[in-house]
């Protein structure tokens, strides 16, 4: 992982809390709701918005733990606590970014769920859904090297990151804590 090995100063992310938080300090910036990545001929594509319930018989893209930390786990918390069943998972898909995965979804006709801060990405064949169980929501988290002190060179970069995260949570786009 690029913190880990100082290649970054500070990560933007909704995935893995509970393995970074032992590592870095975590903050959440923000909760979000989820959405599904469905592949565009998909029979829930054309919804306005779908409950987890609803893709009871689908099969989920499963990803690495190295790629995607707590991602299978949140995925299967989402299923039973909103859907009252069991993922089935797909074969195992790595991937190297977001959009990658997103690909994935519409190639091999798996559903994959995600923070619906990313519904801004138009990827092709992909269908972005809003879940519309009001619990299934997602953290995003901000996880600086050290907030406390900062880089020089990462201050102006962290208090513009800042602002303009409040710049989104007063358009609505993300929800408060």
């Amino acid at each position: 992982m690029a913190l880990r090995r100082g290649e970054i100063d500070l990560a933007l992310t909704y995935l893995g809390r509970d393995l970074l938080s032992r590592d870095f300090y975590t903050r959440k910036v923000a909760t979000v709701p989820s959405l599904a990545a469905l592949p565009i001929k998909h029979r829930l594509a054309s919804q306005t918005q779908i409950s987890i319930s609803q893709l009871k018989n689908e099969h989920f893209l499963r990803v690495p733990g190295t790629s995607a930390p707590g991602y299978n786990q949140k995925i299967s918390q989402f299923c039973v606590q909103y859907g009252r069943f069991r993922p089935r998972f797909a074969a195992m898909r790595n991937f190297t970014s977001l959009a990658e995965g997103l690909s994935l979804s519409a190639n091999v006709d798996e559903i994959s769920l995600y923070p619906s801060s990313i519904s801004h990405l138009r990827i092709p064949n992909v269908v972005m859904v809003p879940i519309a169980d009001m619990g299934a929501r997602r953290g995003i988290y901000l996880l600086p090297v050290n907030e406390a002190k900062p880089p020089a060179h990462c201050k102006l970069c962290w208090t513009r990151l800042l602002l303009n995260l409040a710049d989104l949570r007063s358009s609505g786009r993300f929800l408060e804590r």
